[in-house]
């Protein structure tokens, strides 16, 4: 995983915690990004991110 993609992840983590937490579910030992296998491959991130601008733009238009 490169750096952004790890940026990322920790900013997932870290919105998931307080939610989680007042369900009791501890992240401290829990490694999202390596759950995440798809993130390894940059055709699925970018039809992902395709999937996004369209909707987007959709949205917005």
């Amino acid at each position: 995983m490169n750096n952004h993609q790890n940026a990322i992840f920790h900013q997932i983590t870290n919105f998931l915690k307080t939610p989680l937490a007042l369900l009791g579910v501890d992240l401290k030992n829990f490694q999202f990004n390596k759950i995440c296998h798809f993130a390894n491959h940059p055709y699925l991130c970018k039809g992902l991110f395709m999937l996004f601008i369209e909707t987007f733009f959709i949205t917005f238009s």
